[in-house]
């Protein structure tokens, strides 16, 4: 398999599943981050350490890119692509999503129990609707209730745009494609800082993050390219040390990614989107690898059961983990007497719990609400012209 111009990349990837659950993690590690200047060392390591989970959006990007743009390769001559692709997102993402919404801003306001720091949302609410907080938040409006949603937004605008690129075009050309958005939106955030823009748009706005997006799609794309998938499988190894040693060059050079620097949001942002491409193409070749064996090293990792099922549950983990924050960790740690001096071992105890609790919520979410609604895909399955036709099927006009 390693070196057979016939080899291919399997069409689940359980590795991936633990790089979703891996991303997860970081993120919540950042947001549920409760140290502010602690005096100790090992506090102060800590801190730096749970603030760059912020990296976990980063890699969220690229693998939503390399997984999207992957299924759009493989269905692109279907006849239904588009209403398949569309239903099937819808499914996945519009029921607890717009659930949310419904609950915070229609529920609890009709039972009087509106949260306070909510209420600046309400009149702002059409943006978080029309999945348009990213555009607002950097200038307070919609970022008070939910405003981890602006990478949702990001993801929904970026489902809109991809299948319009993609469709009727090779994997060379989109290939292409991936490599000029890149380069161009990096130059979009070089020009909004030099303009003097800040920090917060660049953070948040479609046209800054799509480079990411981007990249993952390009290493999908590069994937369907004939003999690239031996070739990703033979230097799998080389393909993970390159992304460490890519990685350590830009820690140095960003001085530790900050996530609102000059530097970290021009080069950093990029270094990261290139580093977690490399990564994702060496799992998905090291899943070539195991697929039906034993899986070992940093493979086997991936594919451990305890990330994957972060992996699984993590839409409902990231949807619910601010606001479980917001209303009821950080109360309780303060009536505690515990969070604004926390140590390092309150603040992981409580990473930890949280984390657990976060899960606990989504698997309940996900089995009792979202199913029902994933149940419904297999009417939007896009089936590529070519196999109707191999089965006798009639094709539809297009």
């Amino acid at each position: 398999m390693n070196s057979s111009p016939a080899a291919r990349i399997p069409q689940h990837l359980p590795a991936l599943d633990g790089v979703r659950g891996l991303a997860i993690a970081l993120v919540l590690c950042h947001n549920f981050q409760i140290l502010e200047g602690p005096p100790d060392l090992i506090g102060r390591v800590a801190e730096l350490a749970f603030d760059l989970g912020w990296i976990g959006v980063q890699l969220f990007f690229v693998l939503s890119g390399f997984l999207i743009t992957r299924i759009l390769l493989q269905t692109q001559d279907a006849p239904n692509y588009y209403f398949a692709f569309f239903g099937r997102r819808l499914l996945r993402i519009f029921p607890l999503y717009y659930a949310t919404l419904a609950v915070a801003f229609i529920l609890l306001p009709a039972l009087g129990a509106m949260p306070a720091r909510w209420e600046a949302d309400r009149p702002q609410q059409l943006w978080l609707w029309l999945y348009l907080s990213n555009w607002t938040a950097p200038y307070g409006s919609a970022s008070h209730a939910f405003p981890h949603f602006w990478s949702l937004a990001v993801e929904e605008q970026f489902y809109l745009l991809w299948p319009l690129l993609v469709h009727r075009r090779s994997a060379a050309q989109v290939l292409r494609w991936c490599g000029a958005i890149a380069l161009a939106i990096l130059g979009v955030r070089i020009g909004m800082l030099a303009a003097g823009l800040g920090p917060d748009p660049v953070y948040s706005f479609t046209v800054t993050r799509l480079d990411a997006l981007a990249i993952g799609g390009a290493a999908a794309a590069w994937l369907q390219l004939p003999g690239a998938p031996a070739r990703a499988i033979a230097l799998r190894q080389r393909l993970i040390a390159a992304a460490l040693v890519l990685a350590a060059v830009g820690f140095v050079a960003t001085r530790g990614y900050p996530r609102t620097s000059p530097l970290g949001q021009t080069l950093g942002y990029s270094v990261l989107a290139l580093v977690f491409a490399l990564g994702v193409v060496a799992a998905a070749a090291g899943d070539a690898v195991a697929d039906g064996v034993a899986a070992r090293g940093w493979v086997g990792w991936l594919r451990a059961a305890p990330l994957r099922l972060l992996g699984r549950y993590s839409y409902g983990m990231y949807v619910f983990h601010k606001p479980l924050h917001d209303l009821a960790g950080k109360p309780l740690l303060q009536s505690l007497g515990l969070y604004e001096h926390a140590g390092s071992a309150v603040a992981v105890a409580y990473i930890a719990v949280a984390t657990l609790v976060t899960l606990g919520l989504a698997m309940v979410s996900y089995h009792l609400f979202e199913k029902r609604f994933l149940g419904l895909k297999r009417w939007f399955v896009a089936e590529p012209a070519r196999l109707m036709a191999a089965s006798g099927r009639p094709v539809p006009p297009r």
